[in-house]
């Protein structure tokens, strides 16, 4: 049995099970109902047989004769259950017939069933309308035979009340339970889309969101309280990293600096060519260690978040055309094509952050996609956001490249023989994070494709 693990499908899935019990419990109950008028109809028919027959035993057949033509059709003072439901409902019937099958009294049954029980015994009322009966025969013993039949009228609308009045409450429990039920599910829904809106906020970057508490004090609120008091702890522990690593890195940019200064003083003063050149390479190496440090101190601040303060609207497609005109030299002079098909859209964002990424994904496919790789790049809006695709035709990562590509100081080039720390795409996540979007890479045959998605878009 496949049992449903969505809100929605929980939800289809109680409400059907409380249709069923309660539609077999309706069931059940027009079931015993019936039975027990049926069972009240028999007894009373019994009791008119044993009557009669005493009666034929005490008089004979011809007062018998007289008797049964006296009642035949008649209506009784009520059967059971069905007393006080209509007179015209518990008509009794009678037949009377000598020991040659001749009838002898009783006309409103047209055929004489054999003894013993019939049901839905064809009859004719006294106002000509036809119906079925309940019956039961007997021989006497002068080998005539005596029917005894109760109009099964009154029992058929008996059930069809029953009927009526178990389907209304059926449809009003079912009503209400599928409106509960739905009910209940949205209200769960609701509160799971706002815990996992806070998650998804968090693993986004934002370390300040947190699941709303609506001052209930129902489970939801307690829950939320915890995981509230959970990611406050992370935060703090969170900052707490991100300011040491910060901090690292801006005291080591001041020596550095100044040994570079150092050194580039000593590269004047050098007493010999050979000399300078060791000098100069050490410059190179420490403007390496720099660059380092600042690209880890910016993608630090992008995921601060406070970049957010300076977000406007921003005409994204001028943007991205910008850097890609930037880089067409560059293209051009390696012989390769950049290609952009941009749709007009508007963002709030930050420019610099903006074209720093940019150009980030097309400094990475200038020194890592390959020799002759080209670029083009795809601006749309799919369903209310900005979609930015920047790919590339060269050979594409390593199939255990995946995700790393994102990771700080991660370099998919086993030699490192090529420029750069591994910071870049590190750098473009970050910036598109802090634009609440995301980044991934979208599956293809050849070269990198990676898609990012802005939301807030206003096309136009």
């Amino acid at each position: 049995m496949i049992v449903p693990r969505t809100i929605k499908g929980l939800s289809i899935l109680t409400a059907s099970i409380s249709g069923l019990v309660i539609s077999a419990l309706g069931a059940a109950a027009i079931f015993i109902s019936h039975r027990e008028i049926e069972a009240q109809i028999d007894h009373r028919i019994e009791l008119e047989m044993d009557a009669l027959l005493e009666y034929h035993a005490s008089h004979g057949t011809a007062a018998l004769a007289q008797f049964v033509d006296m009642r035949d059709g008649g209506t009784t003072g009520g059967t059971g259950y069905l007393a006080g439901a209509g007179g015209e409902g518990r008509m009794m019937l009678y037949a009377l017939s000598d020991a040659k099958g001749n009838r002898i009294a009783g006309s409103l049954i047209p055929r004489l069933p054999p003894d013993g029980w019939t049901e839905f015994l064809p009859i004719r009322r006294p106002d000509g309308s036809t119906g079925k009966a309940q019956a039961l025969g007997r021989s006497l013993p002068d080998g005539g035979q005596i029917v005894v039949a109760g109009d099964r009228d009154a029992l058929s609308r008996a059930d069809d009340r029953i009927l009526l009045v178990a389907l209304a409450g059926l449809g009003v429990i079912l009503l209400t339970g599928t409106v509960s039920t739905i009910a209940l599910g949205r209200l769960i829904r609701r509160r799971l889309v706002l815990i996992s809106g806070a998650a998804q906020g968090i693993i986004e970057g934002d370390y300040t969101r947190r699941v709303p508490i609506d001052g209930s004090g129902s489970e939801f609120d307690r829950i939320s309280m915890i995981l509230n008091a959970m990611l406050g702890r992370i935060e703090t522990l969170m900052l707490s990293l991100r300011q040491v690593s910060s901090d690292i890195a801006h005291d080591m940019r001041t020596p550095l600096g100044r040994i570079r200064q150092d050194m580039e003083a000593l590269m004047r003063a050098a007493p010999d060519e050979a000399t300078a050149d060791r000098i100069e390479r050490t410059i190179a190496d420490m403007d390496a260690l720099l660059d380092l440090f600042a690209g880890l101190l910016g993608i630090s601040e992008v995921q601060g978040l406070a970049v957010r303060k300076r977000f406007i609207l921003l005409p994204f497609a001028e943007i991205v055309a910008d850097i890609v005109e930037a880089y067409r030299p560059a293209f051009d002079d390696e012989g390769r094509t950049i290609t952009a098909m941009l749709d007009d859209v508007t963002i709030r964002g930050d420019a610099q952050l903006l074209k720093r990424a940019i150009a980030n994904m097309l400094e990475n496919i200038l020194v890592h996609a390959g020799d002759g790789a080209n670029a083009i790049i795809t601006l749309a809006v799919e369903q209310g956001a900005a979609v930015l695709t920047v790919a590339d035709d060269g050979p594409g990562i390593p199939a255990n490249g995946g995700e790393k590509i994102f990771e700080r100081l991660v370099r998919l080039d086993p030699t490192r023989s090529k420029p750069g720390h591994g910071l870049g795409l590190s750098m473009v996540r970050a910036i598109v994070h802090a634009h609440q979007g995301m980044i991934k890479i979208v599956p293809s045959s050849s070269g990198l494709h990676l898609a990012i998605r802005l939301p807030g878009v206003r096309a136009g």
